[in-house]
Parts: structure tokens; sequence; C-alpha cells
């Protein structure tokens, strides 16, 4: 064995203590009252398994938690894609809209010179002169 596989060995080690530091304490409180012939001892064991339960009971929780969380930031993510899916089309329908309507009204300023006089007076030209040769 290298070096290095024992020092990550050590450190999975480490990191499983860490992780299961309930188990070590309780595994040491029933060593020892097992060793010193305390009558209390299984009385520790019923409390070890009770931690044990509370234990996974709770790890359940979090995870259940953790997953309805996920669920409802996934179901706000389709909500919020779909609306912006919504208003892009609302979008392009009214630039469409608008569009048509611009040729329209062009196409009819077009056909009468009266209304080509008009607009270009309404934005701030007064006169528009023919030049013939």
């Amino acid at each position: 064995m290298s070096l290095s596989t024992i020092n990550i060995f050590f450190k999975k080690l480490s990191v499983w203590c860490i992780q299961h530091w309930r188990w070590l304490v309780f595994g040491l409180i029933a060593l020892i009252a097992y060793l010193s012939g305390r009558k209390s001892a299984k009385n520790l064991w019923r409390q070890a398994e009770l931690a044990r339960k509370q234990y996974k009971a709770e790890a359940e929780t979090i995870e259940k938690a953790h997953a309805d969380k996920d669920k409802k930031i996934k179901l706000a993510i389709n909500k919020f894609d779909k609306s912006i899916k919504k208003a892009e089309k609302k979008k392009t329908v009214s630039i469409n809209s608008l569009e048509k309507e611009k040729q329209e009204k062009f196409k009819e300023l077009l056909k009468d010179q009266s209304k080509i006089d008009k607009a270009l007076k309404d934005s701030g030209i007064n006169e528009v002169q023919n030049e013939q040769k």
C-alpha cells in the first residue's frame, strides 16, 4: 500500500466518522456499559435504537422536503417558460398586426395626394414644391 492510498483511507474514515458520530458515541457508551457490567446497558441500547430511528425519520423528512422543493422549482420554471412563450407569441402577433396596419395606411397615403400633403403639414413641412422643367 502506498502512502497516498493510506491517506485516502484515513480521509474516508474521517468523513464516515463525522457523518456517523452519533453511532460512534452510542456504540462507545454501549461498550462501556457492557464492559462495566451495568444493568442499565439494556436501557442504553433502547436509547440508541430510539436515537437511530429518530435519525432515520429526520433524514427521510429532510429528503422529502428537498424533493418537494425541487418539484416546486421545476414547476415554477415550467410555468415561467410557458408564460415567456405565450408573451413572445402575443408579441409576434401584435408586431405582425401593426406591420399590416402600417402597410395599409401607407398604401392609402400613396393613393391620395391630399392625405400626403396633410401628413407632411402635420409633421412640420409647410409646402412641397414640384419643379417642372
